[in-house]
């Protein structure tokens, strides 16, 4: 008999956590498992609702207007009841909470949720009701033995409630544009060089240091162009920064895009950050062969090696990094080196062998 299971979600954001998502219901084995998917909030603009392949009838929305909506969390719960599901698996604060909670009242037999990020300004309240939480949940699944052990210090939860379970790129469609459009839509020369990050505009990504080096690269090296892809509180001083260096027409934030439409056309990627786990966007830049200069911080240094595949830094060293990047610069080989060597110690993350893990832990599970 096939294992009944519940995937739960706040939305269907263009995320990181809703992008593994789709591809965890696009993969799953059909064999063993009949899935299911919940959203909480009603579905914004950017959404990822459309690639889905489950079937409309296997999915269901509620409209939960705020954290203490009543009337939807009662059916919610009656919803759970009347499914009897096997295992719910939740992912991301709201479902994580929610969904968690509604799922111990319903009686589900396995509860087992996803801590993607690490959280240092979770609020007392958020850790007091994780820690209460977790007591009901079998498996936390983690991307990086960074963010277990964080999460597990932080909300004071056992280690071996904790499982890590890397993240695999997710890059297989096409980009939007060709070189050529994708240069022209942003002004940029046909044999420019280009730099690329991608993350949320947050403080701790370290986009204030890769903009100091970019000024400190443009010095020696002026035919390259730094693309800063995401969004978030911190874009208009990054702008701010980018106008003080008289650098607009250099260093360009588009906002929210792809990976995939930006990726293929980047010649080095960066990952400034100053507290991470592991950026999805770095895996996938190693799938498509890129040589990479990373910060030495949370799980990076297990997939970026010294000298083989990229350079690591220490955070906030802004003329390290523009020293590292004008090495790339120069180098042709090097390039070529570190990008096949990339490709190379990525090649085992694939979706396939992470449903395979994911999979037997849940067989196991309901199994008990």
């Amino acid at each position: 008999m096939k294992i009944k299971i519940l995937f739960a979600i706040g939305r269907l954001s263009a995320g990181g956590a809703e992008k593994l998502l789709v591809h965890q219901l696009r993969t799953i084995s059909k064999d063993k498992f009949d899935a299911y998917l919940l959203t909480l909030f009603p579905e914004q603009k950017e959404s990822l609702e459309g690639q889905l392949t489950l079937a409309e009838e296997k999915r269901k929305k509620f409209n939960f207007h705020y954290l203490l909506d009543l009337g939807a969390w009662w059916k919610l719960c009656r919803f759970l009841k009347e499914e009897r599901f096997d295992i719910v698996v939740t992912s991301l604060f709201s479902a994580n909470l929610i969904v968690r909670a509604a799922a111990i009242l319903a009686g589900v037999p396995a509860i087992v949720s996803f801590e993607h990020n690490l959280y240092p300004d979770k609020r007392r309240w958020q850790i007091w009701t994780d820690r209460i939480l977790a007591k009901y949940t079998r498996i936390i699944f983690t991307d990086a033995e960074a963010v277990k052990k964080f999460t597990a210090k932080q909300e004071r939860i056992g280690l071996d409630k904790f499982s890590v379970l890397y993240h695999p790129p997710l890059i297989f469609a096409k980009p939007a544009l060709n070189r050529e459009d994708f240069l022209r839509k942003f002004n940029i020369p046909a044999n420019a060089k280009l730099v690329l990050t991608v993350s949320r505009l947050v403080e701790e990504k370290g986009h204030r240091y890769l903009i100091q080096a970019a000024a400190k690269v443009l010095e020696k090296f002026n035919n390259v162009y730094f693309i800063i892809v995401g969004w978030g509180p911190l874009e208009m001083d990054l702008k701010l920064q980018i106008t003080n260096y008289k650098l607009q027409d250099k260093i360009i934030l588009p906002g929210r895009m792809d990976i995939k439409d930006v990726l293929p056309y980047a010649d080095i990627y960066i990952e400034p950050a100053i507290v991470v786990d592991i950026g999805i966007a770095l895996l996938e830049a190693m799938k498509e062969g890129r040589p990479i200069i990373a910060s030495r911080v949370g799980e990076i240094p297990v997939f970026v090696k010294e000298g083989e595949n990229g350079f690591l830094i220490e955070p906030k060293n802004s003329d390290l990094l523009a020293e590292k990047i004008l090495r790339l610069l120069d180098g042709g080989e090097l390039v070529k080196k570190f990008g096949e060597r990339s490709k190379e110690i990525i090649a085992p993350y694939t979706i396939e062998n992470y449903m395979k893990i994911f999979e037997s832990a849940l067989i196991k599970l309901n199994t008990k």
